[in-house]
């Protein structure tokens, strides 16, 4: 019995260290996002995280439209076993010849930091075996109306009825009286099946809102092409996006954020199915969180996982809190499977010591708090509670043993 005990002692102490692990190489903030200004000069910091705390050689290269705007304090750095995170910090310089006064809109530039092997020279990258990249966002402002949108599409199940969600955020200097969408659905051959049109509302000078249209689906299963025009006063914006009627292949379950402390590091816990008959493979969270001007405050990413048929699982994903005042602010958190996406619009309610998260526009399970209890902590408590049952029974039998030997002396030889 005893040893059965000790073999499960140690079997959850070993499953506790194994939950804990993550992806060896972090990156963090996932983005940045700065205004454009012409001769602005700008150091921004970010942090590499040892997350397996092990030796670990760190390349640095610079990447998308800005990499002549972005100037790195380091190419190359070091880990050791025992350093968590290494401060780091690039120089941004908007000196006009990156075509941006030119061109309004948005314009992105990256840090793309990858683990190099032991034993790779300095600077080779051949072999690596993670790479991360924090994200630079520069937005042009326009000189007149324009605005940056995309499309959802929640609940498209055969004779159900599908919702439209068009976010729309207004990227210029002046306000929009009136803004709202037509959404028109067509086949694979390009013909046009069905049109919608959305609700519309007023947009405020850098303000986002949330146009919503219900589609009543009567067509079969399948793959299908929405081309959404959106109208912003007199002017128009088109952008297309294909989507599926049918089962969905992977859903969104919960969202669980644990011991949320305001200015550390959060530990999200996205639980997904995987709704199919085949394997999903290298699926990944993406969660985007925008600021009071709507602009994307952070970016964050899990690991990529496989999902077999038919499973659930959690992806991981960190967010750091430093700098993040307390507040509600709108988000949208993506889960991705090969050239597809689950999508859902979020409000996260920042608070000193907890975390809270619904959804937008569809129901979405609760989540357990900033102070709630992880499994880890479980596993810890059970581990506890044997110990004490353990030492209470050791305790119990030397009593009984002592009182038998008291209650029955050894006679003396005549």
């Amino acid at each position: 019995m005893k040893n059965k005990n000790l073999l499960f002692i140690i079997g959850m102490i070993y499953l506790i260290g194994f939950i804990s692990g993550v992806l060896s190489l972090g990156i963090t903030p996932g983005r940045t996002t700065i205004d454009f200004e012409l001769g602005k000069e700008k150091e921004i910091e970010f942090d590499i995280l040892n997350n397996e705390h092990k030796n670990m050689k760190v390349f640095l290269m610079i990447g998308g439209e800005l990499n002549d705007s972005i100037e790195l304090s380091e190419s190359f750095v070091e880990f050791s076993a025992s350093e968590e995170s290494k401060h780091l910090k690039y120089k941004v310089k908007l000196t006009g010849k990156e075509k941006l006064k030119q061109e309004p809109g948005l314009h992105i530039g990256e840090v793309i930091a990858i683990e190099v092997p032991s034993g790779s020279v300095q600077g080779s990258v051949v072999g690596s075996t993670v790479a991360v990249v924090t994200q630079l966002y520069v937005y042009v402002a326009c000189p007149g109306k324009c605005i940056d949108t995309d499309l959802n599409v929640f609940d498209a199940e055969s004779n159900g009825t599908a919702t439209f969600v068009v976010p729309v955020v207004n990227r210029g200097k002046t306000g929009i009286g009136n803004v709202r969408a037509i959404i028109d659905i067509y086949s694979p051959m390009n013909e046009k099946l069905d049109s919608v049109q959305s609700d519309s509302a007023a947009l405020d000078v850098g303000s986002r809102t949330e146009l919503t249209a219900k589609w009543d689906i009567k067509l079969g299963t399948g793959s299908y092409l929405a081309k959404v025009t959106v109208f912003f006063d007199e002017e128009s914006k088109s952008i297309d996006k294909q989507f599926n009627v049918g089962d969905k292949a992977l859903s969104i379950e919960s969202i669980f954020v644990n011991n949320f402390q305001l200015g550390q590091i959060a530990k999200l816990q996205i639980l997904v199915e995987n709704r199919w008959n085949q394997d999903l493979n290298s699926v990944y969270a993406n969660l985007l969180v925008y600021n009071d001007e709507q602009q994307v405050m952070a970016d964050i990413k899990s690991a990529g996982e496989n999902l077999p048929p038919l499973t659930k699982k959690e992806l991981i994903a960190y967010w750091d809190t430093v700098g993040v005042a307390e507040g509600e602010y709108t988000g949208k958190l993506m889960v991705k499977y090969g050239e597809k996406s689950a999508d859902r619009n979020l409000v996260l309610k920042v608070g000193e010591d907890n975390l809270d998260v619904t959804g937008v526009g569809y129901a979405i399970r609760p989540q357990v708090g900033g102070k709630g209890t992880d499994i880890t902590t479980i596993l810890l408590i059970l581990v506890i509670i044997l110990l004490v049952v353990n030492l209470a029974w050791f305790v119990f039998f030397k009593r009984i043993m002592g009182k038998n030997k008291s209650e029955n002396p050894t006679k003396k030889k005549k």
